[in-house]
């Protein structure tokens, strides 16, 4: 017999059990640094039922391949020292996809509902005392100078808008920077203010 086979088998399952987890925590990180939208989450979805259902495949080809490993290695005396822990430990390996892929999903379906506002000043007057409040919270944003940038993100508890009050060139300033949100619902926008409390709102669209 060749005694390289039960170690191959080995390495097998162990890059069945490594490679479904390497690729969903891959694409988590690159799902997060896109800043998707969830206007449009599709490409996004297919691409994790894709790693969803290939880890499946990969589990039970682990377990397949540390199976004939564990067979072929009780033949091997060289391996009988090793065999029950090579095992534990791969089977530890290949049962952790489980808990990892659901910790992806959650944090991924969290990130879907957030609602992210990238606030730029493009007028020549500062941006005083800006306040954003929507459905379930608000955050004081402060003085916003010319060319000035802030990033806030959050989830809304209920229905409702996302608002804005400030001051500028001495009137008071408020509108609707979004006029609609609800729970489970998230967008970026890009805001920009332009002077004499007038400002534009822009939704991001998904470019993945």
């Amino acid at each position: 017999m060749d005694k390289r086979t039960p170690r191959l088998w080995l390495k097998i399952a162990i890059a069945c059990g490594a490679l479904p987890m390497l690729s969903g925590v891959m694409a988590l990180i690159i799902f997060l640094s896109s800043e998707v939208t969830a206007s449009n989450p599709d490409d996004w979805v297919d691409k994790g039922v894709t790693i969803l259902m290939g880890g499946l495949v990969f589990f039970f080809v682990g377990v397949v391949a540390l199976g004939i490993y564990l067979v072929k290695g009780r033949r091997e005396a060289a391996l009988g020292r090793d065999l029950a822990q090579n095992v534990i430990l791969t089977l530890i390996l290949l049962l952790a996809n489980f808990p990892v892929a659901l910790a992806c999903i959650w944090i991924a379906g969290d990130s879907f509902s957030l609602v992210r506002l990238h606030l730029v000043n493009e007028s020549t007057t500062v941006v005083e005392d800006l306040n954003i409040t929507w459905p379930g919270g608000e955050q004081h944003i402060g003085d916003l100078g010319p060319l000035d940038r802030r990033s806030l993100s959050f989830h809304v508890s209920g229905d409702g808008a996302v608002d804005f009050t400030a001051r500028q060139g001495g009137k008071f300033c408020q509108g609707k920077l979004i006029g609609y949100v609800t729970t489970n619902m998230g967008e970026t926008d890009d805001v920009a203010f332009l002077g004499e409390c007038g400002f534009r709102v822009l939704m991001r669209m998904n470019e993945g």
